[in-house]
């Protein structure tokens, strides 16, 4: 209680402090933002008419630093449509950058930044070989997560675990508190001083994960408006002298824009002769970590329950498909790593259930088999994707919030997030496994 406390107190004093982005009366209007070649990014930056311009790198250079900006959970049609009405306009058009399925953060940022497997698909994980749930908020509280995700190890700054903790409960200030934080780093850093935080002086990787919470609770308004004071703080850092450097924004995963319900799991696995358990130790129980309030499950079965239970999940409302992994039988030819297929099943019993649309659900089978060869360190049994409208999770953190969008799911609102460099022109589409080259990022 004595953390909580003082984590309160702490987010109190940050909240009252000047807001972020802390332009002088008219001063980005007197800022000098020029396109000399008209191909839409920004080529210069005068921000006084006696001050020497900060010119932009050349596309396709190599320029000795780089700064990457993680902003959790933004979808790739909001930035894009912030781009085309002027904003984030020292970057070229971004491209959509897709998850891996479930679409979260464990999963998304450990494809991105090619980092150890997480040890489970949230913060909140079972552990079949302990028969036992692992991790949660007093992880989050004692900061242990990053042992669980490591994939935090990359940043060089994101929000303190206690801040974290409450970011649902007090969105609002932890938004304001982490981008006055993110506004000082960048602008020290504009300075031409080294990493504020003291890792690699050409280097400075940062997290903002308070707009997936953002997002959740608050919808696409409340992205948006924050999104307009992350733009208004990035033209402030660029004009400093930051844009002399290689700048690389992304996020993680979409964001849907449906408000959604819990999905009923357990009358599910009833109706089928299953439960819902804590444990494994019976043959019909099944285990589903209840954390985050997002569009997938994540389920574990008894061997060779897994399809039906899969077939019970579908057919409650709410439920889109579910997927398993099918080992080959013995003596079959060609084993290993890749040597599995995949089972799948639509409530509507679909010979194909992954044949969809890719404007609706990209790259479905290649995220659908990914998610099964390189799984986290404790690989669920079967995994499955809600519809718009319906989250899983946690039954008391669903009673305190009212959920507004979320992600997890295999749809591209969940899935497609975005990246956009001031340097690089990107592909239309890009896989999370494959954005690691565009970051700039040479010693991680």
């Amino acid at each position: 209680m004595r953390r909580a406390a003082l984590a309160l107190a702490a987010l109190a004093t940050l909240a009252s402090s000047p807001a972020a982005c802390r332009w002088a009366p008219g001063e980005r209007s007197r800022v000098v933002e020029v396109d000399e070649d008209g191909d839409g990014r920004i080529d210069f930056w005068r921000p006084r008419p006696e001050a020497s311009e900060v010119r932009a790198p050349a596309q396709g250079t190599d320029p000795p630093r780089t700064v990457v900006l993680a902003i959790d959970a933004i979808p790739y049609e909001l930035f894009a449509e912030l781009q085309r009405e002027g904003r984030f306009k020292a970057f070229f058009p971004a491209s959509r950058l897709v998850a891996p399925f479930p679409s979260l953060t464990n999963i998304g940022f450990t494809a991105i930044l090619r980092t150890r497997p997480p040890s489970g698909y949230e913060d909140l994980y079972f552990d079949p070989a302990r028969d036992a749930f692992i991790g949660g908020v007093r992880d989050r509280l004692t900061g242990e997560y990053k042992d669980i995700a490591p994939f935090h190890e990359q940043f060089d700054w994101e929000e303190p675990r206690l801040w974290g903790a409450f970011v649902f409960y007090l969105p609002d200030r932890v938004r304001e508190a982490e981008l006055l934080r993110i506004e000082e780093i960048l602008m020290q850093f504009a300075r031409g001083g080294a990493d504020p935080v003291g890792r690699n002086d050409a280097e400075l990787v940062l997290y903002m994960g308070s707009t997936d919470a953002v997002g959740h609770v608050g919808g696409r308004e409340a992205l948006t408006k924050h999104l307009l004071r992350v733009d208004d703080v990035l033209a402030r850092f660029l004009a400093a002298g930051g844009g002399r450097d290689r700048v690389v924004l992304l996020s993680d995963h979409g964001m849907s824009e449906t408000p959604s319900r819990l999905f009923d799991l357990e009358t599910a696995l009833d109706r089928a002769g299953f439960r819902l358990a804590a444990t494994g130790k019976e043959t019909r129980d099944v285990v589903a970590p209840a954390y985050g309030l997002v569009g997938s499950i994540q389920l574990f079965t008894s061997p060779g329950q897994e399809e039906a239970v899969a077939r019970a999940v579908v057919a409650q409302k709410g439920a889109d498909f579910a997927v398993w992994r099918e080992e080959p039988p013995p003596g079959a030819v060609g084993t290993g790593h890749d040597a599995f297929s995949v089972g799948a099943v639509d409530a509507a019993d679909s010979p194909d259930p992954l044949d969809r649309p890719f404007d609706t659900y990209p790259m479905l089978r290649e995220r659908v088999r990914q998610a099964f060869a390189d799984p986290p360190l404790n690989p669920a049994h079967v995994l499955v994707s809600l519809e718009d409208g319906w989250h899983y999770g946690s039954a008391l953190f669903d009673r305190a919030v009212e959920i507004r969008g979320t992600h997890g799911s295999a749809r591209g609102s969940s899935s497609v997030g975005f990246l956009a460099s001031n340097v690089d022109r990107t592909p239309a589409w890009i896989a999370a496994t494959d954005a690691f080259p565009w970051l700039g990022l040479d010693s991680r």
